[in-house]
């Protein structure tokens, strides 16, 4: 057999042959790099900042979700960093939590917190912040420490003394002298005396407040005696009455309060008060303190001071059983007839079984009936024709 020629032809299909196979090696060379990289084989490139993001984002919980939104704790953060309240309603259990996180910032987010500490809390810090007492009222509990934060004299008594004291500013009382002495005493300030108008109620209140005596240099004496009077009162110092003239009216007003104040009758023997001041002194004590005993110490040889003590101790306290401590029969049914009929308005029926006469004890009852608009008073009465008598007069009463 002739040996095989080497044609041109032939070259060319081995040429191609191999072309064939350097494009099959490059495909499957390039795919097995792909199925490596994607099973980890090769590191990730770094990100800009160096660091490398994390290898399985499907362990991060709570953060983003396959598609990469934002969910739960990721919400909760970015809502709170944009201190954005309305996108805390669509947390469902971290809502509160949104809520309570912005309740400082926002009132609307305050507003929306259900825990009542917290609640609150926030709510007072708004009303105090923006000095409106109305932002209490949406409070269901707290609302009065609230208005006492924004407003600490909202229910006291004496606002303007209240506001004096808070500012430190006794112009806050205006021209209310007892005001102005009420701050000078709480501060023990002197100086905010000088803004009462009147001269002697003004030194008096300097002589309190820096516990030093200003009376003194006022320039008529019966200054001087109502200063002390009042410098007395003030310091509630009973031995300053001493200082007043003996014998004047506001020795005996000094004397009389003190003896009443203090539950003391024996400061009305002071040497300061002569016989009938002493009288009187007795008559106030019993008439300022409800004790009778004032009336009592009055001697009996004194008999008008006894009797106006008695009578006026009677009309005061409704009680005309009082009446039965005077001596003569003639005092003791006038004082029994101003007490009961005339002046009864005071009248307590509880008093009428201790008056030692049966007829004004009868008339006792028969004007408590019509002085309560109860004629059960009347069965009180043991007589039934002073009963019978009671009833008739209630009736005739009511048909007026």
């Amino acid at each position: 057999m002739a040996g095989y020629r080497f044609k041109e032809d032939d070259g060319k299909s081995t040429i191609a042959l191999i072309g064939i196979l350097l494009v099959l090696i490059f495909i499957v060379g390039g795919a097995l790099i792909y199925i490596l990289t994607q099973k980890g084989g090769e590191a990730v490139p770094p990100l800009a900042n160096g660091t490398k993001p994390p290898q399985n984002v499907t362990n991060v919980t709570n953060i983003t979700n396959a598609t990469g939104a934002c969910e739960g704790e990721c919400l909760l953060e970015k809502a709170l960093s944009e201190k954005n309240v309305s996108a805390c309603a669509m947390m469902g259990n971290l809502s509160q939590q949104c809520y309570e996180g912005l309740s400082g910032e926002s009132l609307e987010a305050c507003e929306a917190v259900l825990n009542v500490t917290r609640k609150m809390a926030c709510m007072t810090a708004f009303a105090v912040g923006r000095n409106n007492m109305s932002l209490c009222e949406r409070l269901a509990a707290g609302a009065d420490a609230c208005r006492l934060a924004v407003d600490p004299c909202y229910n006291a008594s004496d606002k303007s003394l209240c506001r004096a004291l808070e500012e430190g500013d006794p112009s806050r009382c205006g021209s209310n002298s007892m005001c102005l002495l009420n701050y000078s005493m709480a501060k023990s300030d002197p100086g905010a005396c000088a803004l009462i108008e009147n001269n002697v109620v003004s030194a008096a209140c300097k002589s309190a407040a820096g516990r030093t005596d200003k009376c003194s240099g006022l320039p008529q004496q019966s200054e001087r005696d109502y200063c002390y009077e009042l410098f007395a009162i003030y310091t509630n110092d009973y031995l300053t009455c001493t200082q007043t003239t003996p014998n004047s009216i506001y020795a005996l007003d000094c004397y009389s309060l003190f003896a009443a104040r203090l539950e003391q009758v024996s400061f009305c023997d002071d040497d300061g008060l002569g016989l009938n001041e002493r009288w009187q002194c007795y008559t106030n004590y019993s008439l300022l303190s409800g004790n009778l005993s004032g009336c009592e110490r009055i001697d009996a040889l004194a008999t008008t001071s006894r009797f106006t003590c008695f009578f006026e101790y009677a009309k005061a306290y409704g009680n005309p059983a009082a009446c039965d401590s005077i001596g003569d029969a003639s005092g003791r049914s006038t004082c029994y007839e101003g007490a009961i009929i005339y002046s009864n308005q005071n009248l307590d029926w509880h008093h009428c079984r201790d008056v030692t006469s049966f007829k004004w004890m009868n008339q006792c009852y028969t004007a408590a009936a019509k002085l309560y608009d109860d004629v059960t008073m009347c069965d009180y009465i043991s007589e039934s024709f002073a009963k019978e008598s009671c009833i008739d007069s209630y009736e005739v009463y009511k048909k007026k």
